[in-house]
C-alpha cells in the first residue's frame, strides 16, 4: 500500500489515483456512517416510552395501513385551512419530517457505499500492484463472502420466511 501513498503526484499512474480515490471515498463514507449511526442510536435511545411503543406498532403494522393513516391522520376538518401560510408551513414540516427520517435511515447506505468503495480500491490495488496469485486469492475471498452478504438483504419482509429463519436459528441456538 505504500506505493499508492508515497508516490509523488506527478509520478502516480491512473491505477494509483483510482486506488487513492476509492480508499479515501470509502474512508469518508464510513466515518460519516459511523457518526450518523451513533446519532441515530442516541435519538432512538431518547424516545419516551410512548414513542417507543408507537415505533414498535408502526414497524409491525402493514404498509397499507400506514398509507391510510397518512391520508387521514385524524386532524379535524376545522383545523385544515387553505391559507397559504398553513400550506407553506405544512410543506416545510413535511420536508423536515422526510429529511429527518432519511437521516435516521441513511447510515446503512453510506456504510455499504463506503465499504464497497474500499473493496473496489483493494481490487484495483491487488490487480495492478500485486502478483497474480495474491490477486486471485483475494478475489476468491470476495467471491466467497458476497453470497452471505446478499443473503441478509434477501430476507425481506415476508413474514413466513422470517419465521422460518427464526425457527432455524432457534434450532441451532448459536451452534454450528
Amino acid at each position: 500500500m505504500t506505493i499508492s501513498i508515497n508516490t509523488p503526484s506527478e509520478a502516480q499512474t491512473t491505477a494509483i489515483c483510482l486506488i487513492n480515490a476509492f480508499f479515501l471515498i470509502g474512508l469518508v463514507l464510513d466515518i460519516i456512517s459511523a457518526f450518523l449511526a451513533f446519532l441515530t442510536y442516541r435519538w432512538l435511545q431518547r424516545l419516551s416510552h410512548e414513542e417507543s411503543v408507537y415505533l414498535e406498532e408502526v414497524f409491525e403494522a402493514p404498509i397499507t395501513s400506514l398509507k391510510d393513516e397518512e391520508e387521514a391522520p385524524g386532524v379535524d376538518d376545522e383545523e385544515c385551512t387553505t391559507d397559504a401560510t398553513k400550506s407553506n408551513s405544512s410543506l416545510i414540516e413535511g420536508w423536515i419530517v422526510s429529511w429527518s427520517a432519511l437521516s435516521l435511515f441513511i447510515p446503512m447506505l453510506f456504510l455499504i457505499l463506503g465499504v464497497s468503495s474500499m473493496a473496489v480500491g483493494i481490487q484495483i490495488f491487488i490487480w495492478t500492484q500485486q502478483k497474480l496469485m495474491v490477486a486471485i486469492l483475494v478475489t476468491l475471498t470476495y467471491v466467497t463472502v458476497i453470497p452471505f452478504i446478499i443473503g441478509l438483504f434477501i430476507i425481506g419482509k415476508d413474514r413466513e420466511r422470517r419465521r422460518k429463519i427464526i425457527r432455524n436459528l432457534g434450532k441451532k441456538r448459536g451452534d454450528w
